[in-house]
């Protein structure tokens, strides 16, 4: 038997709850450094500001911003700025995205990371090496005064830093490189092969961490974080852009 009291709380938050904004549901798709650099540990902070609740899908910088052209998703995560993604996309498929209906936003920094397995004794590189390393030039770790094990690319040629990395270098990447599809299957392989090469961001903040080693370098290569929007978006990604943007301020 519910007491008057009862009654009155119970009628009270029935009303309340229709009053209360709804969290609208937004979809964010694209790069993986973003996504583990910014919008998976901040979610919960966003979507508070934001009142909204995030679905994160990290992939890669084209496939978040042909998500967002074709309806998938609501917010690109990128890692380069959105005129080149977009230029890069359209050159993949001609006419694809207007960039002048979208809209960019720089939301944080990173820095590109060469890992090896923890087993190799190789502390440091420095840019000739690195790009004899991924020229090919270099294909044992014992011409390095490492250990004699053949040395195994890793590369995901759909990310930012693929691109940045051999520009950096001024090669064309060997072709014995191992091609993965995302940075986790990155950290997976270089965690579990001791003659593995390849690289991560700052950002990635994956578990595999402690199963991997950073090299020191001489090779600075910075990433730019972007988010991308459509320009007739919806006040609720609107708040969730300008929510990750805050959060992602230095």
């Amino acid at each position: 038997m519910f007491s008057a009291l009862s009654r009155f709380l119970l009628s009270f938050f029935a009303v309340a709850a229709l009053y209360a904004p709804a969290r609208a549901d937004v979809r964010v798709h694209g790069a993986t450094t973003v996504a583990f650099g910014l919008m998976a540990p901040q979610k919960s902070k966003i979507e508070q500001q934001a009142s909204v609740k995030l679905e994160l899908l990290p992939s890669s910088t084209g496939h978040g911003l042909e998500d967002l052209v074709q309806g998938r998703a609501d917010i690109a995560m990128l890692a380069d700025p959105l005129a080149t993604a977009a230029a890069a996309l359209n050159q993949k498929k001609p006419g694809l995205i207007n960039v002048e209906d979208y809209v960019g936003r720089h939301v944080g920094d990173a820095w590109v990371q060469f890992i090896v397995h923890p087993s190799n004794p190789i502390q440091k590189l420095t840019k000739p090496q690195l790009a004899s390393l991924y020229s090919g030039r270099i294909k044992n770790w014992s011409e390095l005064g490492g250990a004699d094990q053949p040395v195994l690319l890793v590369g995901e040629p759909t990310s930012s830093p693929y691109r940045l990395i051999r520009d950096a270098l001024a090669v064309s990447y060997a072709p014995e490189m191992r091609i993965v599809q995302n940075t986790n299957q990155t950290a997976l392989i270089v965690a579990q092969a001791p003659g593995a090469l390849s690289n991560i961001s700052t950002a990635h903040d994956v578990p595999e961490r402690s199963r991997f080693k950073v090299l020191e370098t001489d090779v600075a290569i910075p990433l730019r974080l972007y988010l991308a929007i459509r320009k007739d978006a919806s006040a609720e990604i609107v708040r969730a852009l300008e929510a990750a943007a805050a959060a992602g301020a230095p």
